[in-house]
């Protein structure tokens, strides 16, 4: 099955991870899951900067 690694930091600066910081990612196990995340970074107030890195 494949997974990809989801980072996004805020180009302003702002909070991205809620434990604080401009940056966070996570690991997404499903492409539809996936897909819908890259798809409300795009929309996200924060101005984020998305990579995806596929790991399997």
């Amino acid at each position: 099955m494949p997974k990809w690694k989801l980072s996004a930091i805020s180009r302003s600066g702002k909070q991205v991870n809620p434990l604080g910081g401009s940056s966070d990612s996570i690991t997404v196990y499903d492409k539809a899951d996936l897909d819908r995340r890259v798809s409300a970074a795009k929309d996200d107030p924060r101005d984020l900067d998305v990579r995806v890195e596929r790991l399997s």
